[in-house]
């Protein structure tokens, strides 16, 4: 009897000792609080910023929500693909990109989530404006954001903000991106004019205008050397027929002429007029297909 008593009382202080070791564990196991990137074509001064962080906060209250722009030109999905790209650029793994960005284009809107390669994990609506992202950190996963359960109203008569919101503050608390919905393997990719030398041309595609009117392009260092452009070279913009002469910075040129040269900071050609604006100039946009050609100076 009293060994059947010491055995009982052993296995009791085991018991304790096991829930005691368990609890602590559960107690210094980190929890998943992934940092919240906010990026949208809202403006600074609209009600869906506040409106968007107050959504993702109620679904975790915790998140670490950092504000990379709100300045994308409205509707432009071009111009915002590109500005996105180049934030997930610099930040690290691990972070979930809420973008909303010309989210209202279309009747019936799909909204994705996906995870790079890169594990970054973005939110957005399937216009284009992962694009760049894709392209550069390839996709790890893919899912349509169709599961009715996660939300209280009919996913089709919810805002952007709400919906993007929603799914956003549940994947930086741990939620899986897998439970968003169904998997997808097509999604809407922008029009692109790949960089390339053809038919004696140097073919690109303008990704972003500055606010100087400068336009940036996809055309690298690499693809200038394979066309076999250099300093001093008179070239001609298409479309427009415009004049430019190929430089290393805009003082190569007198003020109000234009000029074309490798973007220092991106290692991409841009199109410029010295303390001039390109854009408005020539009435270009993001996304617009350009091509340069060698020409001779005017007589």
């Amino acid at each position: 009897m009293r060994i059947l008593k010491k055995f009982v009382l052993i296995v009791s202080l085991l018991s304790i000792i096991l829930t005691l070791i368990a609890g602590s564990q559960a107690c210094t196991a980190p929890k998943v609080n992934l940092p919240v990137v906010l990026f949208s074509d809202f403006g600074t001064g609209d009600y869906r910023v506040s409106q968007l962080k107050g959504i993702i906060l109620s679904q975790n209250t915790g998140a670490n929500l950092i504000d990379a722009s709100h300045g994308v030109p409205a509707f432009d999905t071009s111009t915002g693909a590109f500005m996105l790209y180049m934030a997930a650029k610099e930040f690290p793994g691990q972070v979930v990109f809420v973008a909303v960005v010309n989210a209202y284009s279309k009747a019936e809107q799909r909204y994705l989530v996906l995870t790079t390669n890169k594990n970054q994990i973005f939110v957005s609506p399937d216009n284009g404006l992962l694009t760049y992202v894709c392209d550069d950190m390839g996709i790890k996963s893919l899912y349509s954001i169709d599961n009715q359960q996660l939300f209280d109203q009919p996913i089709a008569k919810l805002s952007a903000e709400r919906i993007e919101g929603t799914i956003g503050g549940l994947i930086s608390s741990g939620y899986r991106p897998q439970d968003v919905g169904s998997p997808v393997t097509d999604q809407e990719i922008l029009d692109i004019q790949k960089p390339e030398v053809a038919d004696n041309q140097l073919l690109g595609t303008v990704l972003f205008i500055d606010n100087f009117g400068n336009c940036v392009t996809n055309i690298s260092q690499n693809e200038v050397s394979q066309f076999g452009l250099s300093a001093g070279d008179y070239i001609q913009i298409q479309p427009g027929q415009i004049s430019a002469r190929y430089g290393n910075i805009y003082s190569d040129v007198a003020e109000g002429k234009e000029v074309v040269f490798i973007n220092s900071n991106l290692d991409v050609v841009q199109l410029s007029i010295n303390m001039g604006n390109f854009a408005k100039q020539y009435n270009v946009k993001a996304g617009d297909k350009i091509s340069l050609q060698k020409t001779q100076p005017a007589p």
